[in-house]
């Protein structure tokens, strides 16, 4: 359980990472090595080999009309909403908490239609193809930032991985909720 009253003190906007944070994604790389295994080769046939293969992976066919899609039916097929975590976002609308959505996949709309979010509760709904760089990166995070007029030092990262999502956070200097199957961490 959060303590929304505690980790909220201070806190003008919040940044929720969205797979693995707001839903349960175990068993999720699985269940899509499964079933695209056949679209692989369609990937190297799609290949645009301008820059790192995070990059041209985000730009191609494949990604978008096969990985994805996939992805997303998936999501709402097996991967349960972390109702804490849909408890929080509640405490943080009821405080009028300005608020992101920062994936590291698109189609971050989609993913909260299938799970049952409203995305009209977040002001942003961010991934992180658009902002140029995958988590963590100072850049992309200063952009976000920038996009939402915000303070680091009043933004509250929430996220399910302290080495891309409390990563990102303590490039910028705001702080970093950590939430995972076991646990749930306030940090800086």
């Amino acid at each position: 359980m959060i303590d929304e009253k505690h980790v909220l003190n201070g806190v003008k906007n919040v940044v929720l990472d969205l797979d693995g944070t707001l839903y349960d994604k175990r068993g999720l790389a699985r269940r899509i090595v499964a079933r695209l295994w056949w679209s692989l080769p369609l990937l190297l046939i799609d290949r645009k080999a301008h820059g790192p293969l995070w990059r041209w992976v985000v730009r191609t066919r494949w990604y978008r009309r096969i990985y994805l899609p996939t992805m997303v039916r998936l999501i709402g097929a097996h991967c349960p909403v972390r109702k804490e975590v849909v408890a929080f976002i509640e405490a943080c609308r009821l405080r009028q908490i300005p608020m992101a959505v920062y994936s590291d996949y698109a189609f971050v709309r989609e993913k909260l239609a299938v799970l049952g979010i409203d995305a009209t509760q977040f002001r942003w709904l961010i991934d992180s193809p658009s902002l140029g760089a995958r988590k963590p990166s100072r850049e992309a995070a200063q952009k976000l930032l920038q996009m939402m007029e915000a303070d680091p030092r009043t933004t509250l990262f929430v996220g399910d991985r302290d080495d891309t999502d409390g990563e990102t956070a303590r490039l910028v200097g705001a702080k970093f909720l950590m939430i995972n199957k076991n646990s749930i961490t306030l940090g800086h």
